[in-house]
């Protein structure tokens, strides 16, 4: 599933609140990451996490391998919410 919103934080801050955030909530491992990117894979699934600057504010595209039910999907809606948004 593709998820996308719009934040005034900088790309480096969302990336720090993924990390943070999938740290305390998940069991999953970071595959890749840089200033702008975070993959992550695990018993639950995968999710990949882009951020970047586009028309004055930041944009938060997540990809995750599954549907919703109690697994990465599920995470990474919570996550979103906690990210103030445009």
């Amino acid at each position: 599933m593709d998820f996308e919103v719009s934040t005034h934080l900088s790309p480096e801050d969302v990336i720090q609140k993924a990390e943070e955030f999938y740290r305390e909530h998940t069991g999953l491992a970071i595959q890749e990451r840089d200033a702008n990117r975070l993959e992550y894979s695990g018993a639950i699934g995968i999710a990949k996490i882009k951020a970047y600057r586009e028309h004055g504010h930041t944009t938060v595209h997540v990809e995750t391998d599954r549907g919703v039910g109690f697994d990465v999907t599920d995470v990474t809606l919570r996550f979103l919410y906690t990210i103030p948004h445009v």
